[in-house]
């Protein structure tokens, strides 16, 4: 391989790495689109890492908001009473089209000038385009501090930006994945999918229960603190 081949195998690798989260089996991470609706994905059961599985957020939509969402196998109450990390994913929109730049001056733009005759034609135009874009995203972050961690995390925020362009392309999820959220999932789901969507979260995560309760067989307690929560789950589904 050439080197520039090379390099843009490594700026996907990072890419792809940067869209990746490994949840626990009680974790899920709920994705807002430009209009507002809600999606949520639990990852791959097939493929798990210590314990954990594999959630691969689509490559194709940096832009859209993705946040991390937990919830106690023992109970599911509310444990913040605030709902407003879901209003925030709409102060994101600010930063889809310098994400959407980014991406494309990355791999369309940048590749173009590599591989074609175009070569310092495409390639200075994709470096303004990648850098500006970046550095336009992280002043309007940091405008909006309720929205982001501020002081020596910002600071690491737009360094490892600035140093690995294809952790700028994901600065919107890079953001929201870091956010702690309180609200359970199955409770912020009956609030924000629709009805098919919560459906099928809901199915996983009786599925994730049953998980639960045959790796707790020998503890009469615990299975009954889990088919407890299998009856909560179930309840949940006419307030959908």
């Amino acid at each position: 391989m050439s080197y520039e081949a090379e390099l843009l195998a490594l700026a996907v690798l990072f890419y792809l790495y940067d869209s990746s989260v490994l949840l626990y089996s009680n974790e899920a991470v709920l994705t807002a689109d430009a209009a507002g609706r809600w999606s949520a994905t639990m990852g791959w059961t097939g493929f798990v890492i210590a314990g954990r599985s594999l959630c691969m957020l689509n490559p194709f939509t940096p832009q859209r908001p993705a946040f991390r969402l937990s919830w106690d196998f023992d109970g599911l109450e509310r444990e913040g009473q605030t709902i407003a990390w879901a209003l925030r994913a709409q102060e994101f929109k600010i930063l889809a089209p310098t994400t959407l730049i980014s991406w494309a001056a990355l791999f369309v733009l940048l590749p173009l000038g590599m591989f074609t005759a175009l070569g310092a034609y495409a390639v200075v135009p994709a470096l303004v385009l990648l850098y500006g874009s970046t550095l336009l995203a992280l002043f309007h972050l940091r405008r909006k501090r309720t929205v982001l961690f501020g002081g020596r995390r910002f600071l690491g925020l737009a360094f490892e930006c600035l140093a690995c362009p294809p952790f700028a392309v994901n600065i919107v999820r890079r953001t929201t994945l870091a956010e702690k959220i309180a609200e359970p999932v199955p409770l912020a789901a009956v609030r924000l999918l629709d009805a098919e969507g919560w459906a099928a979260l809901r199915d996983k995560c009786l599925s994730r229960v049953d998980d639960a309760m045959q790796r707790a067989a020998d503890d009469p307690e615990e299975c009954r603190l889990l088919e407890a929560q299998k009856q909560r789950l179930s309840a949940l589904a006419g307030r959908a």
